[in-house]
């Protein structure tokens, strides 16, 4: 029975309350882009994605040959193991190991200057989306833009617009 003090306010809180849910608001002017889309359509991203390539690739052959090396050292090594003396197998045992702690190194460093790149260029192609981002929200009056929703109703999306803006600096 100590409830029933309560019953009052509590029905008159919820007779509020839905009148406020009810009551029409204001539409708030959002729109929604596609990070990932972006990244795979734009020319801004293919160009740097091109670069990217052309400057890595060749450096990334060249451990693949040295990895090569390595292999066809070790596996040598033990294809005439046997028929060396001990010091000479130590020896070549040592070199073998020289070898890979050297590819180790310029593989690491190798992969750290390429992910170092990568979010260089990742974040250029982001530089240049949000310039356009602006640019198109303060064209349509749009008060917020997401990124990578879950769900967004397709007429949100400006992604294409962004891309096309985008691309339009490019050619500039």
């Amino acid at each position: 029975m100590k409830y029933k003090n309560l019953v009052l306010p509590f029905i008159s809180c919820f007779l509020c309350v839905s009148t406020l849910a009810s009551a029409s608001t204001p539409e708030i002017p959002v729109a929604t882009i596609n990070a990932r889309k972006i990244l795979s359509d734009s020319q801004v991203a293919k160009e740097a994605l091109v670069k990217f390539q052309a400057d890595f690739l060749p450096k990334e052959n060249e451990l693949q040959g040295l990895a090569t090396v390595l292999k066809e050292k070790n596996a040598e090594l033990d294809k005439i193991g046997p028929s060396l003396s001990p010091s000479q197998f130590k020896d070549k045992q040592v070199e073998n190991d020289a070898l890979a702690r050297d590819l180790k190194r310029k593989q690491q460093q190798f992969f750290e200057d390429r992910d170092a790149r990568k979010r260089d260029d990742i974040q250029h192609v982001f530089g240049i989306a949000t310039q356009a981002v602006k640019k198109i929200a303060e064209i349509m009056h749009v008060d917020m833009v997401f990124q990578d929703v879950v769900y967004a109703n397709p007429k949100t999306d400006i992604t294409a617009r962004v891309i096309e803006v985008m691309d339009s600096q490019i050619n500039k």
